[in-house]
């Protein structure tokens, strides 16, 4: 087995990368505490002025099909679904944003 360090986002980065979640995987069943620690955790890293945060191992597979680069996650779903859905929230956040104040 070959392990890397990689920066979240550039993990997640490419339109032409999927991450599938097998049917073998629990449930997403985060709830507000574990997502106040993620959040907490982010804002330490913004307070403390560091360059990086472990997140800790996600955790991957290649299973290509077809065009696209599949993934199958075989550990860090949790983290991978919240940190998705934060991304979203920041986004549409921003764009109401910029919408009220007429830039778009």
């Amino acid at each position: 087995m070959h392990g890397e360090a990689k920066l979240l986002l550039k993990f997640l980065d490419g339109s032409d990368n999927r991450y599938i979640i097998p049917i073998y995987q629990r449930n997403y069943d985060w709830r507000p505490k574990q997502c106040e620690q993620l959040f907490n955790d982010l804002v330490q890293i913004i307070k403390k002025d560091r360059k990086s945060h472990f997140f800790r191992s996600i955790v991957t597979s290649a299973a290509n099909k077809g065009g696209k680069s599949d993934y199958l996650v075989i550990d860090g779903q949790q983290r991978i679904t919240t940190i998705s859905i934060l991304f979203t929230a920041m986004v549409n956040l921003m764009k109401a944003v910029l919408k009220e104040i007429g830039l778009k």
